[in-house]
């Protein structure tokens, strides 16, 4: 979330590529970016652009989206620029695919929000026939391609790169399970409601792979300590067979009580200017609706207490322990939010690349 006082985007985008050189020679699997439009928010309003930029920068780093806001795009023109990046990268590319929430991103481009899960769905499923072969045709109810297309150039990962789902809610947990992708959760579900919800993913899989014979031992095989830090890669479709789940938490590593405070409000303050959003706030002048520090309430601050990973090496470790043991077999991990200062922000980087990650890599099945 960037400060309308200090949205300065050539600074705030220098200080992501700074981030991800430093991440690819610390052991980090990748670098993931949200798209968000027209408020401070986020500034990251073309995210396939950033990840080329980031790409050329940090030569082993995956790059992955979290999220594509699917309703918003027209299939074709981002079966091109998926295609194209992940060429550029020599086939680094994650997709991360959601529904998206904000109203005004909606009413800027001309979509209904209550059309999103139709149009989220219709997208996917054309993007992936897109990638995945030659002479493509699609006839959906909001997007046709009646003429045969075969987008240039192919990608690197075949039949196309990973794709990953936000999914929460029953319906679009069913149509991820069914259509091989892997699974994104959100950074705002306190810890009980993310490892129940892993556990259902897992659980869901196993059922689907059981009338498939053995593909659910696969499925199931990733989850004891498996958890990666800040992105992962499956590698090709459906990884050899094992579906992923990457969850989205923000961290702070450190022992300082005054920094955790600070974490703890900024964290607060990124969920309220993101609530204010999603309930159709309107940005003005582009600057979100966030709130000041003295405008929290005891509850969002005690909300927020409960998303954020936070304390001493062991004791990170120790959190994200359980959710590998839930079945998550990747994290992505938010060591910036709202208005947190980045000096502390790269000090707790440092200390979990230090201190955490190895740890992780060391009991973790999929390698980080």
């Amino acid at each position: 979330m960037a400060s309308p006082e200090t949205a300065d985007a050539r600074g705030l985008f220098g200080e992501l590529l700074d981030d991800a050189v430093w991440a690819d020679g610390a052991g980090f699997a990748g670098l993931w970016v949200t798209e968000h439009h027209f408020s401070t928010y986020s500034l990251t309003s073309s995210p396939l652009l950033l990840l080329a930029q980031v790409a050329a920068v940090a030569p082993r780093l995956r790059l992955g989206t979290s999220v594509l806001v699917l309703p918003l795009w027209d299939p074709v023109r981002l079966a091109c620029d998926v295609s194209s990046l992940d060429v550029l990268s020599g086939g680094r590319l994650d997709i991360g695919i959601g529904r998206g929430y904000q109203p005004h991103e909606f009413a800027v481009f001309g979509r209904s929000p209550q059309d999103s899960r139709a149009r989220y769905e219709e997208t996917a499923l054309a993007l992936r026939a897109l990638l995945g072969a030659r002479d493509s045709t699609f006839a959906g109810t909001r997007h046709r391609l009646d003429v045969p297309a075969t987008v240039l150039p192919r990608t690197v990962q075949r039949p196309h790169p990973p794709i990953w789902a936000a999914a929460l809610s029953p319906d679009s947990v069913a149509f991820a399970v069914r259509e091989g992708f892997h699974f994104m959760v959100n950074a705002a579900m306190p810890e009980k409601a993310v490892l129940e919800h892993c556990r259902r993913v897992r659980r869901a899989l196993a059922d689907e792979a059981g009338a498939a014979g053995s593909a659910g031992s696969a499925a199931a095989g990733g989850s004891a300590r498996s958890v990666g830090s800040a992105a992962g890669s499956a590698a090709g479709e459906g990884g050899a067979g094992v579906r992923e789940i990457a969850v989205n938490r923000f961290l702070h590593v450190g022992t300082d009580p005054a920094l955790r405070r600070l974490a703890v409000r900024e964290v607060a303050r990124q969920l309220a200017t993101s609530k204010a959003l999603a309930e159709g706030g309107a940005p003005v002048g582009g600057a979100a609706p966030a709130p000041l520090p003295e405008e929290l309430t005891a509850d969002e601050l005690a909300a927020a207490e409960e998303l954020l990973v936070a304390g001493t090496p062991d004791e990170v470790t120790e959190q994200l322990a359980r959710y590998a043991d839930a079945g998550a077999t990747y994290l992505i991990a938010g060591f910036r939010y709202g208005l947190f200062p980045s000096e502390a922000a790269r000090a707790s980087m440092r200390a979990f690349a230090a201190r955490c990650l190895p740890r992780l890599a060391a009991g973790s099945a999929v390698q980080p």
